[in-house]
C-alpha cells in the first residue's frame, strides 16, 4: 500500500521504472524476441482459427441453407379449426431476436387444399392433387436448391406453378393454362413454370396465397409456416419453445435432418478451434514463463541494486507488468495482422473460398497474447519480489 502511495506521489519513480524497462529491452532482447515469438506465434494461431471460424461458420451457414427450412410452426394437436392465424406470424422476428437468432428467412405462411387439375384443352380429365397456397417472394429464398424451369409468378399476378411429375402426367408445358377446381368451383390459371424437386413437391401445384386463402373461404388462415434459420440444434430449440409460447394454437417443430447437419459441422468446427487454442496456449504460455524466469535469475544483481536504492514492489511490479504488456500487445498485432493472411491462406487452398478478414477476431486475440503474458509472468514475478539486496549484491 505504500508503495502505491510513493508511486502516485512522486512521478519520478515512475520516470526511472520507465527507463529500467527500456534499458532492460535494449540489454537482453534476444530473450525477449525469444518470448515474442511464442507469444506472436499463440496469436497467429489464434485468429487465423477464430478468422476461419467466423468466416465459414457464415459461409457454412449460407450453404445449408440450400437444403430448405429448418423450423417449422403447425397449428396444434386438437386445434379447431386446425389452422394459423396468419396475423400471429408478425411476433416471430421478436422471439427469435430473444432467442439470440439475427438472421432468418422467412416465415413463409402456406395453405394446404385438397382439389383437381386438368389442361384448359377440350377434353382433358380432371386429376387429383394438393394445392399449396404461397407467398412467391419468399419461397424461392426458403429453398434456394429448387431448380424452375420458367417463372415465378409475379407478386400480384395471377399464376401457378406445377410439380414437373404432376405436369408430365397431365401432359402441359411451361405457358400453358391449367384449369383449377377446389371444391366445386374452378378457376383459370396460367402455368408460369415447372418445379423441380425430388421430392413430394413435384406432385403439388403452387398457388398464389391469397388466392387458395379466398376460393377455399379461409381468409387469414395458413396450414403451417416455415422458417430458415442461422443456428444450432440448442438455439433452435430454444427458438422453438420459444415460437409456441407467443403464437396461441401453435406447434413449433425443428426439421432436425437439416438443423443435426448444421450443428454437426459447425460444432467440428468449434471443438477444433477450442482444442487447438488451449494446445497452443499452454505450449507459449510455457515458453514465455520459462523465458522470463531465466531473465529474472539473470537480473538479480539488477533488481537488488534497485531494491538498494529505495524501490518497492509496487515499482518491481511496474517493470515486469510493463515488460509483459508491451510483449503481448506487439505480439497480438504481429499475430493478427500473420493470422489474417494465414486465414486467407488455408480458406483458399482447403476450403477453395476466399475468407474475408473480420475485425472480430481482433479483441480475444490481443486477450490471448495478454493472458499467455501475464499468466506466465506470475511465477517470475514472485520470485522477484523475493530477492533481498544483499544476497542478489554480494561478489558484484
Amino acid at each position: 500500500m505504500a508503495s502505491k502511495k510513493r508511486l502516485r506521489a512522486d512521478p519520478r519513480r515512475i520516470k526511472t521504472s520507465a527507463r529500467f524497462l527500456l534499458r532492460s529491452l535494449s540489454l537482453r532482447h534476444t530473450s525477449f524476441l525469444l518470448a515474442l515469438l511464442a507469444v506472436t506465434v499463440a496469436a497467429t494461431l489464434t485468429a487465423a482459427l477464430l478468422g476461419l471460424k467466423a468466416d465459414l461458420h457464415k459461409k457454412m451457414s449460407g450453404e445449408l441453407k440450400g437444403y430448405g427450412p429448418n423450423l417449422l410452426i403447425l397449428p396444434a394437436p386438437g386445434t379447431n379449426p386446425a389452422a394459423l392465424e396468419e396475423s400471429s406470424l408478425l411476433e416471430l422476428p421478436a422471439v427469435l431476436r430473444k432467442a439470440g437468432i439475427e438472421n432468418s428467412v422467412g416465415p413463409s405462411g402456406m395453405l394446404l387444399a385438397a382439389g383437381a387439375l386438368r389442361s384448359s384443352k377440350a377434353g382433358a380429365e380432371w386429376a387429383a392433387a394438393t394445392l399449396v397456397g404461397v407467398d412467391f417472394d419468399s419461397l424461392p429464398q426458403l429453398n434456394p436448391a429448387w431448380k424452375l424451369e420458367g417463372a415465378w409468378p409475379a407478386r400480384g399476378a395471377i399464376g401457378c406453378v406445377a410439380g414437373g411429375s404432376l405436369a408430365e402426367r397431365l401432359g402441359v408445358p411451361s405457358g400453358a393454362t391449367l384449369e383449377v377446381r377446389l371444391d366445386r368451383e374452378s378457376f383459370p390459371c396460367p402455368l408460369t413454370g415447372l418445379l423441380s424437386t425430388g421430392e413430394s413437391e413435384e406432385e403439388e401445384v403452387f398457388v398464389p396465397l391469397a388466392l387458395l386463402q379466398e376460393r377455399a373461404g379461409m381468409a387469414g388462415r395458413l396450414s403451417l409456416a416455415a422458417l430458415s434459420v442461422e443456428a444450432g440444434a440448442n438455439e433452435l430449440t430454444r427458438a422453438a419453445r420459444g415460437v409456441e409460447k407467443a403464437i396461441p394454437g401453435g406447434q413449433a417443430r425443428v426439421v432436425w435432418q437439416v438443423a443435426a447437419a448444421q450443428g454437426a459441422l459447425l460444432g467440428k468446427l468449434d471443438r477444433l478451434a477450442i482444442s487447438l487454442s488451449v494446445a497452443v496456449f499452454l505450449l507459449c504460455g510455457l515458453t514465455v514463463m520459462t523465458t522470463l524466469l531465466s531473465l529474472v535469475l539473470e537480473r538479480e544483481p539488477e533488481i537488488g541494486l534497485m531494491r538498494s536504492l529505495g524501490a518497492g514492489d509496487g515499482e518491481i511490479l511496474l517493470i515486469f507488468a510493463g515488460e509483459v504488456t508491451l510483449l503481448g500487445l506487439v505480439g497480438a498485432t504481429l499475430g493478427i495482422v500473420l493470422g489474417m493472411g494465414a486465414a486467407r491462406l488455408v480458406g483458399h487452398h482447403l476450403f477453395g473460398t476466399e475468407t474475408v478478414p473480420r475485425l472480430v477476431v481482433v479483441p480475444p486475440v490481443v486477450a490471448v497474447s495478454l493472458g499467455i503474458c501475464w499468466i506466465s509472468v506470475l511465477l517470475p514475478l514472485r520470485r522477484a519480489l523475493t530477492i533481498q539486496p544483499a544476497e542478489a549484491l554480494r561478489g558484484n
